[in-house]
């Protein structure tokens, strides 16, 4: 049931063309080089190394691979990530 009103909301908003990120629900990650990740839209920690952080998205996992990796802040809506990012990966 939630799966099929999500689509239902999505396709809502694609017709009045509001941005995918707020009709879908999904994460926005938005990455400066390899040095900072900027994640919104995320729902919980999983997993916080200095080398993987796992998070759980409305969708899916996401996976951020590097070294020294800190989470610099972190709100219920949007988190800043830096280090040395080697990879973000949906898993």
């Amino acid at each position: 049931m939630n799966q099929k009103f999500r689509k239902v909301t999505g396709r809502i908003g694609d017709s009045l063309q509001i941005p995918r990120d707020l009709s879908y629900r999904e994460s926005v990650l938005t990455l400066t080089g390899s040095r900072e990740l900027y994640i919104e839209n995320y729902k919980c920690i999983r997993q916080y190394r200095d080398t993987c952080i796992l998070l759980l998205s409305p969708e899916n996992q996401i996976k951020i691979q590097g070294t020294c990796l800190v989470i610099e802040y972190y709100t219920e809506l949007e988190m800043k990530i830096t280090g040395n990012i080697c990879s973000v990966s949906f898993v």
